[in-house]
């Protein structure tokens, strides 16, 4: 299948406008569109003996939810309605379907005011299962008042609940719960996904996503820059290839008391299928690293007196990668916070004329000169969680949850530089714009040391063939996400450590190899 376009809500609404000036889709149809597909989801989910409570508000979101009613009234289903706020506000085409359910004799009650709420509680406490339309992408700031007593009372009741495009109450651009959302076992959405529907918290408040296309011109995606994070196609392992061949690395890494992040990083991209891997650290971190992991080939460097990385390594490390063909550079990871080794880092940044991954302690030093990255003439890829993006940026976090991917969208451009956005459903981008929404990965992941194993393997991607440095990000984080998932299948969520996902390396690049449509079956939402 083709990866989903993600929308935010402009330009959903810009779709749907288009749709009937340059195409002439009825916004009828649509709406019937979108009440069949919440339709076929209650009846797959719940069939035809439930009975069904829908809880309409006085949009076009509420319009939707009042088709799915008239259809399951049609085929025999019991099913009550109760519109939540004025019937007189309805826009059109949803006051028509709200008419004719009228007319067609379906079972309707109002909730104009506080007082009227123990009408909504009565039919949740009669239902088997709900449907919610209560407030869809026009969410403005907090929700409040009655739309609010409505949604507490849906999550109260614990029926469960299929959502209407998007969970009421969830921020459809950036996923976040606006004072109160309805909890959904399922939720279906209209066209593509909006960003709420697989940003967190958002996207757990969904339950099952499912997506409906409507009658919706293909050709109105083709602008969109966010899509998931589909699988690529990896290049053949040639049979008759060498080390040389699937990629050489340096990183440089490491520090006194560090020795997890170089350990991870150069270790990490042999297991994900990178050939050569070179790891120059502080000489005395060296022989412990070594004792346990001898596959990869150690350059001991010069320490300072705090036992990092020295300043006076740099001519020689740059001069190692010309001479030993390094195919990429990462550089970063566990070097601590020693000025002089900020320093060092800010001058191989600037420098390296190989692809360079920036992780961990990197991050904080090309914060403090960004022209050591925008000056560069070789592909960046950075690799900060939420701190340490908005150390880099100089936003605050609560901006970049308000917007997260247009703070990052803002920050690649700026940049110049591919930057991975760590986090539950990682962000990717690039710097013209695209932003893919990863969704491999569970919250078992979430200990230190696990994004060093990210950086070797978006290494490992690019020293296998993947040299679009975008696609090596893109499938590293998938693979690496994909092996925190097995390993968590295999042992359960909490007990995950680095050293399992780095185990469980292996066999995530196999199954992105050989099954990557399995991969698009678990983690994809299911069109309809």
């Amino acid at each position: 299948m083709l990866a989903p376009k993600v929308l935010r809500a402009e330009e959903a609404r810009r779709i749907d406008a288009e749709a009937g000036e340059r195409f002439g889709v009825d916004p009828l149809t649509l709406m019937e569109d979108a009440g069949a597909a919440v339709y076929s989801v209650v009846v797959r989910t719940f069939g035809l003996g439930a009975r069904v409570a829908v809880v309409a508000g006085v949009g076009n979101n509420g319009g939707d939810a009042i088709v799915a009613a008239r259809r399951l009234h049609a085929a025999g289903a019991p099913v009550r309605v109760v519109v939540v706020g004025d019937p007189s506000k309805f826009p059109e085409p949803a006051r028509r379907n709200y008419e004719v359910a009228l007319r067609l004799g379906v079972a309707v009650d109002h909730v104009r005011e506080p007082g009227d709420l123990p009408k909504l509680r009565e039919a949740l406490n009669w239902c088997d299962a709900a449907v919610v339309g209560l407030i869809g992408i026009g969410l403005r700031g907090e929700v409040r008042g009655l739309y609010r007593d409505a949604i507490e009372a849906v999550n109260a009741s614990g029926k469960p609940v299929v959502s209407v495009d998007i969970p009421s109450g969830v921020d459809p651009d950036s996923g976040r719960v606006m004072g109160a959302a309805v909890r959904s076992v399922a939720t279906v959405t209209f066209g593509a996904p909006k960003l709420g529907n697989v940003l967190y918290p958002g996207y757990y408040y969904c339950g099952r996503l499912y997506v409906s296309r409507l009658s919706y011109p293909p050709q109105l995606l083709e602008g969109v820059k966010v899509e998931l994070n589909a699988p690529v196609r990896l290049p053949e392992r040639l049979r008759w290839g060498h080390k040389g061949t699937f990629g050489k690395l340096l990183a440089v890494a490491g520090a006194r008391y560090y020795y997890g992040a170089p350990y991870y990083v150069a270790y990490s991209f042999l297991k994900a299928g990178g050939g050569y891997s070179r790891l120059a650290a502080p000489k005395s971190v060296v022989p412990f690293i070594a004792a346990r992991c001898s596959e990869v080939v150690y350059v001991p460097l010069e320490e300072t007196s705090e036992g990092t990385i020295a300043l006076s390594n740099l001519e020689g490390l740059l001069r190692l990668v010309e001479e030993a063909g390094i195919d990429i550079a990462a550089v970063g990871p566990g070097t601590a916070l020693n000025e002089e080794t900020q320093q060092l880092v800010r001058e191989l940044v600037r420098s390296l004329r190989v692809p360079v991954i920036v992780d961990g302690d990197g991050i904080t030093a090309v914060a403090r000169d960004p022209d050591a990255v925008r000056g560069r003439g070789a592909p960046t890829i950075i690799t900060p969680h939420l701190i340490e993006f908005c150390r880099l940026t100089g936003a605050k976090p609560e901006e970049v949850q308000a917007d997260p991917v247009g703070s990052l969208q803002g920050a690649c451009r700026d940049l110049n530089a591919y930057i991975v956005l760590k986090g539950a459903h990682t962000l990717i981008g690039y710097p013209d714009g695209r932003v893919y929404i990863n969704m491999t990965g569970n919250p078992g992941m979430a200990k230190a040391g696990s994004g060093d194993v990210l950086t070797g393997t978006i290494a490992a991607m690019y020293g296998i063939g993947l040299r679009d440095p975008g696609l090596a990000a893109r499938m590293g984080v998938l693979v690496h996400g994909l092996a925190g998932d097995l390993a968590a299948e295999e042992l359960g969520e909490d007990g995950v450590t680095p050293d399992d996902i780095l185990s469980h390396l292996p066999a995530a690049v196999r199954m992105l190899r050989e099954r990557p449509n399995e991969i698009e079956r678990r983690y994809f939402p299911e069109l309809i």
